[in-house]
């Protein structure tokens, strides 16, 4: 079976490209905001430990093997 061609999505939609890093960081960004904003104890400390787990994915993007930028730490 031979992949899609490039281009729009069979939905007319064109697909967006966004560099994981800068993913990461929003989706950081934004949990860190709930953390900060939230009324709710509970809904705080959730938003806080997915802000900080996010935190310890994207080092460890950036410390990939391989990784893109040439940042990541060469092992072995």
């Amino acid at each position: 079976m031979t992949p899609p061609p490039p281009g729009p999505s069979s939905s007319g939609k064109a697909r967006i490209k966004i560099p994981t890093e800068a993913l990461l960081n929003a989706a950081r960004s934004a949990a860190g905001k709930l953390a900060d904003l939230s009324r709710d104890p509970q809904v705080r400390d959730e938003a806080a430990n997915v802000a900080r787990a996010i935190g310890r994915l994207l080092q460890a993007v950036k410390n990939a093997p391989g990784n893109r930028s040439g940042t990541g730490e060469k092992k072995g």
